[in-house]
């Protein structure tokens, strides 16, 4: 909770959504970019900016290039992958972010989302596995259905629409990690 603290003194993007993790399936990156997708008709100047390392089929094709091959339109505009950083260069990356997003398909108990949240950064977490563990919904963060890109979409534009619950759910966040 050290290293993962609040950093004021790194200026916030507005238009940052931020995702950690194994680009993989499991982790719901693909809802994520189709939900990218579907905000960027609204807020056209999001970017989804993805830190993590890459995954491969058993053939040896790359997950991130299948994607890139899928969904070409959305990733060109309002994706961008950095590949893997060090654990230590990760604070600095959730603080630029407006908005973490976590929507894993499964988890045991991830630490993306507690990372994020011992920052005082708003995320959206899967409402699957640990996620109501770990979030509690409107109050600690926002939980999503990891396989519905609608529901994803919907979590990150409530926090946009909604600024002044922010600072409510981001340091009631904060002190459910500090006191887990």
């Amino acid at each position: 909770t050290e290293l993962f603290s609040p950093q004021t003194n790194i200026s916030i993007d507005k238009d940052n959504i931020t995702f950690a993790g194994t680009i993989c399936e499991k982790k719901g990156i693909r809802q994520l970019i189709k939900a990218i997708g579907l905000l960027t008709k609204q807020y056209p100047n999001l970017k989804l900016h993805v830190y993590g390392r890459e995954w491969f089929f058993k053939d040896g094709r790359s997950y991130t290039e299948m994607l890139k091959t899928k969904y070409k339109s959305i990733i060109d505009e309002s994706v961008v992958f950095h590949g893997v950083i060090t654990f230590e260069k990760l604070p600095e990356k959730y603080a630029k972010a407006r908005i973490c997003v976590f929507p894993s398909h499964m988890e045991t108990q991830g630490l993306v989302a507690p990372e994020a949240m011992a920052m005082q950064k708003p995320v959206v977490f899967s409402q699957l596995g640990p996620g109501p563990e770990t979030i509690k919904n409107f109050e600690t963060g926002l939980l999503c259905d990891p396989y519905d890109a609608k529901d994803i979409a919907e979590k990150i534009m409530w926090y946009i629409e909604h600024p002044e619950n922010i600072e409510k759910i981001t340091t009631n966040a904060r002190a459910f990690v500090l006191k887990k």
